[in-house]
């Protein structure tokens, strides 16, 4: 129970929730790429437009001598990632303040991470099928290895029955890159790691998943907060979080009937990156 409330449904698995052109190999051309993800978002905030944005990427690439295949794949897989701000996610006007406000790049990856989780389908499926693993564990006894991972994608299907047409090498490549991300946001310890444990959460990229939880579920989000979860904090970590939410001037907390919930205030993403007067 968080809060006085009984928990909601718990994460489920999404094999066979997906269509075909829903999945990609956007994780192999492109991981948690900060600086890139970063500068992308800064490009579109300063051209107002994808294929300016685009061509000023490609421009800048060609004149640091880097690959621009390469570069248009990175581009193209990060893009879209970007594309799922608004809603329940950092608008990228306000991406690079919120960066700017995180105490360390755990925490700044965790926030970028975010948009890859509601952005790549297969990924969210890989992370779900861990998460009804781990249960209240979480991340702690779960098995990353490539192995394990593979397995996972072998044993995706689409809506209508279809596998993952990948080839062995992208599969191997995908998983790599799979553990890497969550190297990337505390999961795993160590670059030869395949167990992992429960995260630290830092202020910001809790915050931006409380939010993205009320986005989706309203006021009762706390009885299955998705942002959380997607962060692997299991259900005794939740209770344990919600003083920081107190604590902070982006939340009003409210109690009757016995339970406690809590709301963001209006303009919260604005608040966060330091925008309001």
């Amino acid at each position: 129970m968080v809060d006085g409330r009984e928990r909601g449904d718990t994460i489920q698995s999404l094999n066979g929730q997906f269509s075909t052109e829903e999945t990609h190999i956007g994780l192999v051309a492109a991981s948690l790429d900060l600086d890139q993800t970063r500068e992308i978002a800064e490009l579109y905030n300063d051209s107002g437009d994808w294929n300016t944005t685009s061509q000023r990427w490609l421009d800048e690439r060609r004149a640091e001598r880097v690959t621009v295949e390469g570069s248009r794949r990175s581009f193209n897989a990060i893009k879209p990632r970007l594309q799922e701000a608004g809603g329940g996610l950092p608008p990228l006007r306000y991406l690079p303040d919120i960066l700017d406000q995180c105490r360390n790049q755990r925490d700044q990856h965790q926030v970028i991470y975010c948009y890859l989780v509601a952005e790549d389908a297969v990924f969210r499926y890989v992370l779900h099928e861990y998460l009804v693993q781990g249960g209240d564990r979480g991340a702690a006894h779960l098995d990353f290895s490539d192995s394990q991972i593979i397995e996972m994608l072998e044993e995706f299907q689409h809506i209508g029955g279809e596998p993952l047409d990948w080839a062995e090498s992208t599969k191997d490549r995908w998983a790599s890159n799979f553990r890497g991300v969550l190297r990337s946001i505390g999961v795993i310890d160590s670059r030869q790691g395949t167990t992992g444990d429960v995260p630290n959460i830092g202020d910001v990229p809790l915050e931006i998943a409380a939010y993205w939880s009320w986005y989706e579920e309203g006021d009762e989000w706390l009885i299955n907060p998705l942002g959380w979860q997607y962060l692997f904090q299991p259900e005794p970590f939740w209770e344990p979080q919600t003083p920081r939410l107190t604590k902070s001037t982006r939340w009003t907390s409210h109690q009757a009937h016995g339970r406690r919930w809590y709301e963001p205030i209006d303009d919260f993403y604005a608040a966060l990156a330091g925008q309001t007067e």
